[in-house]
């Protein structure tokens, strides 16, 4: 069997034996030795040249690339930033809305507070009215009833004197009520001594805020 290396330098050795028996065949005939060189000349620029212009073809269109990437990112940045700002500003605007729908929400609150105040005024002021009315008139009643002999004067005297004290003392108690004891932001509330000085109580606070919720709910609708 013969040696694969050995045939393999065997192929080696006759190619360059053509290679020296085609030189010496140029070198014979210099005419065609110098077209020879001149076309080798010219090949090896021309692919020296198109790798060249590959090179700067890729060079530019990675640069192109690279320019269109930047202005991409700048435009995005500008977009994200115009995202941001109108953002911001939806944000200022819905809580200047909240702020004013609070603030209407509190004066609509205050304002039902003064009309309910208002109007249980006016209702404890007919009931005084109406009291000293039944006042005068259950004297009256008691002096006719004596003109005509049915009371004794003695008699009539202390009836008139209850009747007298009994409207009195509950106009009293009434004007004392309201300006001692009555709330004076809730008509239906009454001040205690000790309000504001007792502990914080989480239960009563949440109890209170629960109740101010359903209170802004009940307005709302």
């Amino acid at each position: 069997m013969s040696n694969p290396a050995l045939i393999q330098q065997d192929i080696i050795n006759l190619q360059d034996i053509e290679k020296v028996q085609f030189l010496q065949t140029l070198q014979s005939d210099p005419q065609k030795y110098q077209q020879y060189i001149q076309e080798k000349t010219g090949r090896v620029k021309s692919e020296t040249l198109d790798a060249k212009r590959a090179a700067f073809a890729k060079v530019s269109g990675d640069m192109a690339r690279l320019m269109d990437m930047d202005h991409n990112s700048i435009a995005a940045l500008d977009r994200t930033n115009d995202l941001a700002a109108t953002q911001a500003a939806i944000i200022t605007e819905q809580a200047e809305m909240e702020s004013s729908k609070q603030y209407n929400l509190d004066l609509t609150r205050r304002q039902v507070e003064i009309n309910n105040w208002y109007y249980e005024n006016k209702r404890e002021t007919l009931f005084v009215l109406q009291l000293a009315l039944l006042t005068v008139l259950t004297v009256t009643i008691l002096i006719t009833l004596t003109a005509y002999g049915f009371i004794s004067e003695k008699g009539s005297d202390y009836l008139i004197a209850i009747v007298i004290m009994i409207g009195a003392g509950t106009w009293l108690y009434r004007w004392w009520y309201t300006n001692n004891v009555r709330d004076a932001r809730y008509w239906n509330r009454r001040k205690f001594e000790d309000d504001g000085k007792s502990q914080d109580n989480p239960e009563l606070r949440c109890r209170v805020e629960d109740d101010n919720a359903t209170e802004k709910k009940k307005l709302l609708k």
